[in-house]
């Protein structure tokens, strides 16, 4: 659901909370029902009140349509990728893929920093999922970007698919910094 769809949910839940309350003051007799119901026929005569009654019906019909809608891929991060084996299946945490492509890639020569981010795609009732990876990296000054980039996309599909399996990856690459210092790694005392 959108933002679109959640922000009318909210004003429609709040809306309806509001007649709700109304509802039971009137029947608690806290304001007089003639007096509710003088302003309901007067409301009733003015053309605002048609206008806003048709747009709570447009609002009603777009939440509706949403709630019975299904979506045509699921995207997570944080769950787990589903490979097919020859003899069953097996749940592999999105970490595990980020943590393998994390040190794949550290081990390119040239790669000062890098910033793995993990997408799975799977279509609902589909077999198999598109995993997508996008590095946000920092290289060094010593290479060339487009050899440091094909080096980087080589390594890490050859190695996700000798050690997972998974034959379609789609591996994006942004170069964040080019610098000429390697990135010193802090010591433990």
């Amino acid at each position: 659901m959108g933002v679109i769809n959640r922000i009318l949910l909210f004003i429609y839940t709040i809306a309806f909370a509001v007649l709700s309350l109304a509802i039971v003051v009137l029947c608690t007799g806290v304001i007089p029902i003639d007096l509710v119901w003088n302003n309901f026929l007067y409301l009733c005569g003015r053309y605002e009140t048609g206008i806003a009654a048709f747009a709570v019906f447009l609002v009603s019909i777009q939440l509706m349509g949403v709630s019975f809608s299904s979506n045509k891929k699921v995207k997570y991060a944080s769950e787990a990728i589903l490979i097919h084996g020859d003899l069953g299946d097996v749940s592999v945490a999105v970490d595990a893929v980020k943590n393998l492509v994390d040190k794949t890639a550290r081990a390119v020569r040239g790669i000062r920093d890098v910033k793995v981010r993990v997408l799975v795609e799977a279509a609902k009732g589909a077999i198999d999922t598109n995993v997508s990876v996008h590095l946000t990296v920092v290289i060094g000054q010593e290479i060339n970007v487009t050899e440091i980039s094909d080096q980087l996309q080589t390594a890490i599909k050859e190695n996700v698919k000798n050690i997972l399996g998974l034959e379609t990856l789609t591996v994006t690459i942004a170069v964040d910094n080019i610098t000429n210092v390697a990135l010193q790694k802090q010591r433990v005392m």
